[in-house]
């Protein structure tokens, strides 16, 4: 029985670690998706479009080991928590990961043309977007619900860079239509940098339910 019980951390442990891993490829693949941009960088762009496979790859064999070890083992209470919750965080993680390989082919796709506008917000809010991933996993390492809960609110905050973002846009595509082009490719990264901080959101929701066992509507309707 002890030699069954270890197995099964054992393989935990190694599930946690990958979605670990995980987390981190997807930050540094939006980090370098958005540097492409900014860099005109064509060969980085590349780089975060291929190395999607691999997360992709990852998530599918997390979900596979997931899976097995809730059929062979059947685990109850936390284990079970920590499994299933392993179960939808790949899931958002994997979208985040195509979001970043998204801007990357609008990068490429921009390629050297010259800017209509200097790249200010869209990098912050990309950054601050990417931060509010890195902080949901070190909520996750160290089982924090409070920092689940700031990343929560930083969401707002992205959102509001966003929209500023998409007004300075309209501004210059209003100004001169040949900027409409590019000023659509551009308002279509912002759209894909909202939507990761909402799969931060997610997963800080999901850390919450990991560490207090109660989904977070329900916990605001109990207050």
């Amino acid at each position: 029985m002890d030699d069954v019980r270890a197995n099964f951390d054992r393989d935990l442990a190694n599930i946690q670690k990958d979605l670990l891993l995980m987390g981190h490829l997807v930050t540094e693949a939006m980090f370098d998706a958005i540097k492409a941009l900014e860099n005109k960088d064509e060969a980085l762009a590349a780089k975060v479009i291929f190395g999607d496979a691999t997360i992709d790859d990852l998530q599918i064999s997390i979900e596979d080991r997931t899976l097995e070890l809730i059929a062979l083992q059947q685990p109850i209470a936390k284990d079970l928590r920590i499994l299933s919750t392993a179960l939808k965080m790949t899931t958002d993680l994997e979208r985040i990961g195509d979001h970043a390989k998204k801007i990357a082919k609008f990068a490429h796709r921009i390629g050297q043309e010259p800017l209509i506008k200097p790249l200010v917000d869209i990098p912050k809010a990309a950054t601050l977007a990417v931060k509010m991933v890195q902080d949901v996993l070190k909520a996750y390492v160290s089982m924090d619900a409070q920092m689940a809960m700031d990343v929560i609110d930083s969401d707002s905050k992205v959102d509001d860079i966003c929209d500023v973002c998409k007004r300075d846009i309209l501004f210059y595509m209003v100004q001169d239509s040949a900027n409409i082009p590019q000023g659509t490719v551009l308002n279509k990264i912002i759209q894909r940098i909202e939507r990761v901080g909402d799969h931060a959101t997610n997963l800080a929701e999901w850390v919450v339910y990991l560490i207090t066992g109660n989904r977070l509507k329900k916990m605001e309707d109990e207050k």
